[in-house]
C-alpha cells in the first residue's frame, strides 16, 4: 500500500490556485434548547440560519431546531441515528450506528419538506463489503454522493453508489482509510473538502485525491462532538452540551477549547454551599460520479492553504488508497 505525504495535499492546493489568510479559531457560542443534547449529528439548513440537531429523540425520528426549539419528525423508525446532512434542499438522516456490530445493513433517510413539523421520507439500504461496522459520520458531497466514515478497528471511508436504489440493497465501497475516532463529518461548501471531527481534533481531507490537508488539534474539547458547516464555511462544533462556532484554519494549528462555565454554588440555610450537581484519484473519489438522485417512501470555498510550508512539513499516513 502506498502512503500519501502531506506535501501532496499542498501541491494540490497550489494547483488549484487557492489562498486564504489565517482566521480566528473561535467565535460565538450556541446554547441548544433544554433536552436537545447530547447531540449526535447536526446540519444547517441552506439559505437560513436554522441549525437542526439530532439529539436524545433522534431514534424516535425527532430533530430539534437549535434556534427556537421547533421539532421536525418523521415516522421511519430508525435504529441508531448518528448523523445529519443537507443536500439538494433536503435533510438526510444517517441511521448508521452499530456498536454491537449486529446489523446486516444500515439505512439513510431523505426527508421531504416538513408540513406542520412532520415529513414523509425516502429510505435507502446499504451494506458494507467487509461486514458490519459502527459509524458516526455520514457526509454528502457537492455532487450529492453519500459517504460513511466508520469507527472502531481499521476505520475507513466508504462511498455509496451515485444513484442508490430504493428497492434493492446498495453496496458500499471502501475508498480510503480514515483517522481514528471519527464522531462526525461534513463537506465544506466547495463540495470536495471533508472536515472530520476525530478523537484528537478536526482533519481536513481533499476527497478528490484522498489527501490530508490541514489539522486542527483540539485541546480541552468534549468527546464525541458533532460538526457541521454554514453558508460561509463557518463551522459549528460540539453538542455536548454547548455548540461553538469556528473558522477553517489555513495551516496546521492547535485550538484550546475553554470549558463552559459552571453554575455558582447556591447557599443553604446554614450558609454552606451546595454543589451543583492515496496520491491519484480512483473511481470512488469526488472526481467521478454523478449527483445522487435518490427517491423509497416511508457543503464555494475549498480548504485554502496560505501556510503551505507548514502543511508540507508534516506527514499523515492514515489515508491509504484502497
Amino acid at each position: 500500500m502506498k502512503t500519501l505525504p502531506r506535501g501532496a495535499a499542498a501541491a494540490a492546493a497550489v494547483a488549484m490556485g487557492l489562498s486564504l489568510a489565517a482566521l480566528p479559531a473561535m467565535a460565538e457560542e450556541i446554547t441548544p434548547p433544554e433536552g436537545s443534547t447530547p447531540v449526535v449529528g447536526m446540519a444547517v439548513e441552506p439559505g437560513s440560519k436554522d441549525l437542526w440537531l439530532a439529539g436524545p429523540d433522534a431514534d424516535r425520528g425527532t430533530f430539534v431546531n437549535a434556534k427556537n426549539g421547533d421539532e421536525w419528525t418523521f415516522s421511519g423508525k430508525p435504529e441508531s441515528v448518528q448523523a445529519l446532512a443537507w443536500s439538494d434542499g433536503r435533510l438526510w438522516v444517517g441511521d448508521i450506528g452499530d456498536t454491537s456490530l449486529a446489523r446486516d445493513h444500515v439505512v439513510i433517510f431523505r426527508l421531504g419538506a416538513p408540513e406542520n413539523g412532520k415529513s414523509t421520507y425516502f429510505a435507502y439500504d446499504f451494506e458494507y463489503p467487509d461486514g458490519p461496522h459502527d459509524a458516526k459520520a455520514m457526509l454528502l458531497s457537492g455532487r450529492g454522493n453519500i459517504y460513511i466514515v466508520t469507527s472502531g478497528e481499521d476505520p475507513g471511508i466508504y462511498r455509496a453508489p451515485a444513484d442508490p436504489s430504493r428497492q434493492n440493497m446498495n453496496d458500499l465501497r471502501r475508498v480510503a482509510d480514515a483517522p481514528k475516532g471519527v464522531t462526525d463529518g461534513v463537506f465544506l461548501t466547495d463540495g470536495t473538502t471533508m472536515a472530520l471531527r476525530t478523537e484528537t481534533g478536526i482533519e481536513y481531507i481533499d476527497a478528490l485525491e484522498w489527501a490530508p490537508l490541514v489539522t486542527d488539534t483540539l485541546v480541552g474539547a468534549p468527546q464525541d462532538e458533532s460538526i457541521t458547516v454554514g453558508q460561509r464555511d463557518e463551522l459549528f462544533v460540539g453538542g455536548n452540551p454547548g455548540i461553538r462556532s469556528a473558522e477553517v484554519p489555513s495551516s496546521d494549528t492547535t485550538t484550546t477549547v475553554t470549558p463552559e462555565p459552571t453554575a455558582s454554588p447556591t447557599p443553604t440555610a446554614t450558609g454552606e454551599a451546595t454543589p451543583v450537581a492515496s496520491a491519484s484519484p480512483d473511481t470512488g473519489s469526488e472526481q467521478g460520479g454523478t449527483p445522487s438522485q435518490p427517491a423509497r417512501t416511508g457543503t464555494i470555498v475549498a480548504i485554502a492553504l496560505a501556510g503551505l510550508l507548514a502543511v508540507a512539513a508534516g506527514a499523515v499516513t492514515f489515508f491509504v488508497r484502497r
